[in-house]
């Protein structure tokens, strides 16, 4: 009884103070009804430098601690930070909320974030309540909440530290539907509305005026014929952007004259829709998807944080397992475009394309990648200047092979990393100003002796960059060891690197940097860290110093 007691207690709580995942209600009674564990730490630090002003301070302390208290099952984290810069004490997830589950019944309350689709109710946070139910292949939620609280303007604090003022938004969203993950079918409604009065006063510097949204939505997937898959997204959006705007005289909506009941409509309205759909086949070693989406600009939803407006994609997807799938190839081709409604000054088209072909055995393997990504203009309401049109191609290839000899003694592992990128600007106009392109390699050789715990490891870059300012090339090697005493107990390692500069074949300068790292785990929860960096630039630019930094560390931490 007592436990039943605490339960209801905490599910009332929980209604006003904020996200847990869903819990099963019989795990919960059974779980512990109180625990706490956590860590703490202590760090202290130190730092000195030549040649330039300090970047940090000499000397600095941290001491944290992150407890989690546990209430049948449910975390509630806290974090403290003691520092000589700072002192504090927060919670930092200090929205909560719970959706306990019961067989078929879901119960939401307090901080939610659901994702009904990508165009109606769309993992906005919200203060509220709902219930979803699936009994058998029945779908149904419906949730109410608070979307937005009200933040009045305050003129007297700087803009950086100044909150955005709202409206208080209140919202609810439906969700019926039938089927299984799989295949189902979902219908979406989702309204949300700004309250008038929840300000004292229209802020002066910021465009914000109260808005009213009704949103209807499908959300589908479908698999037949065994290997075929289709999905489809998609919902219109009746957006009010001023509820206090001029209402549109003798509005004739025929049949659906209902939807005023549902939804101011004045001359702010606007009705704008979104959605995407594929269709896919999925053999035993190969799949092709082809996807279509369209959303329209300035197309919102108040369940949603941020939709990608005013884009037209179509994209072929494709890829097959060869050699008992130790090779896979796969590809993409897609068109994209802007300026659905025709009413920019231009039109921009891209044109998108990758390939990727790896082929992996025990011992060695090689992975290449290739994407070329295009954009162009073509003209909207007005026609395009040849000097500032735009039209240019990235391309990106990059490669990446590995070869290893393990045995129960010595491991010695090489990889070699390669990457070669270039923009070409198709405007005769412009192509000089935008030159890029750069070409990057790495090989990389470690040696292991696992019974020893000794690791050596030491590795080469090289890059050249060419952009309009220039030429410029990037080297140098790095090496490092590592050694563990005591099974692990205790770890010691260095590592030292050395990157060299050339500008248009004159010698810029170099950068050394090295670092010494030891850990010592006294027990199973207590362990101590000490790590010491040096970092040293000689620069041969008259305009960049030369310098010296060296930073040290010791942190101990306790578990419980």
């Amino acid at each position: 009884m007592k436990r039943l007691l605490l339960l209801c207690f905490f599910l009332l709580v929980s209604q006003f103070f904020g996200t847990v995942r869903a819990q099963d209600i019989e795990q919960v009674v059974k779980a512990k009804p109180f625990a706490i564990n956590g860590t703490l730490g202590l760090g202290i630090g130190t730092y000195n430098s030549s040649g330039i002003p300090a970047r940090q301070r000499a000397f600095s302390y941290l001491l944290s601690g992150a407890p989690t208290l546990s209430i049948y099952g449910v975390s509630f984290p806290f974090s403290v930070v003691v520092s000589d810069q700072q002192r504090g004490f927060t919670q930092p997830f200090n929205q909560y909320g719970i959706s306990p589950t019961y067989k078929w019944i879901t119960v939401h309350a307090g901080w939610q974030s659901i994702q009904w689709s990508n165009y109606t109710l769309a993992g906005y946070n919200f203060l509220g309540g709902g219930v979803e139910l699936n009994p058998g292949k029945l779908r149904f939620g419906v949730i109410y909440g608070r979307f937005n609280k009200a933040i009045e303007e305050d003129l007297t604090l700087p803009t950086a530290f100044a909150q955005t003022p709202a409206y208080k938004r209140l919202g609810f969203s439906t969700k019926l539907g039938f089927g299984t993950p799989q295949n189902h079918v979902d219908l979406i409604m989702l309204r949300a509305k700004d309250e008038v009065t929840s300000l004292v006063s229209r802020p002066s510097s910021y465009n914000l005026t109260p808005s009213e949204n009704l949103v209807l939505g499908m959300e589908s997937r479908f698999t037949f014929f065994k290997h075929f898959i289709f999905e489809l997204d998609a919902s219109g959006s009746l957006y009010t952007r001023n509820l206090q705007d001029d209402t549109v005289k003798n509005l004739k909506l025929d049949k659906i004259d209902f939807i005023r009941d549902l939804i101011m409509l004045n001359a702010s309205t606007q009705v704008l829709t979104a959605g995407h759909t594929s269709l896919g086949y999925q053999g035993k070693n190969y799949t092709i998807l082809v996807k279509y989406k369209r959303v329209d600009p300035d197309y919102k939803s108040m369940g949603a944080y941020y939709t990608e407006s005013d884009v037209q994609n179509y994209t072929v997807e494709g890829g097959v397992k060869l050699i008992k799938g130790q090779m896979q190839l796969n590809g993409a081709i897609g068109l994209q475009n802007d300026n659905l409604m025709k009413d920019k000054a231009y039109q921009s088209n891209r044109k998108i394309g990758s390939f990727n072909a790896n082929f992996n055995r025990a011992n060695y393997g090689v992975d290449i990648r290739y994407s070329n990504y295009g954009i162009t203009q073509d003209r909207g309401l007005n026609p395009i200047v040849d000097t500032l049109r735009v039209a240019k191609t990235n391309h990106n290839l990059s490669g990446m092979l590995r070869y290893s000899l393990t045995d129960t003694l010595v491991s010695h592992s090489f990889i070699l990393v390669g990457n070669i990128q270039s923009l070409i600007d198709l405007n005769r106009f412009t192509s000089a100003q935008n030159l890029s392109n750069s070409k990057t390699a790495n090989f990389s050789y470690q040696l292991g002796f696992p019974k020893s715990g000794f690791n050596f490891n030491a590795s080469l870059n090289y890059t050249v960059a060419d952009i309009y300012l220039g030429h410029t090339v990037f080297f140098g090697p790095s090496l490092g060891v590592t050694k563990d005493f005591w099974e692990g107990k205790v770890g010691l390692s260095a590592a030292i690197s050395l990157q060299q500069q050339k500008n248009n074949k004159i010698k810029a300068g170099n950068i050394l940097n090295g670092s010494l790292n030891g850990s010592f785990r006294f027990t199973k929860k207590n362990a101590a860290n000490l790590s010491i960096n040096y970092l040293k630039s000689n620069s041969k630019d008259i305009t960049l110093p030369s310098f010296n930094e060296i930073y040290s560390n010791l942190s101990l931490s306790h578990s419980f």
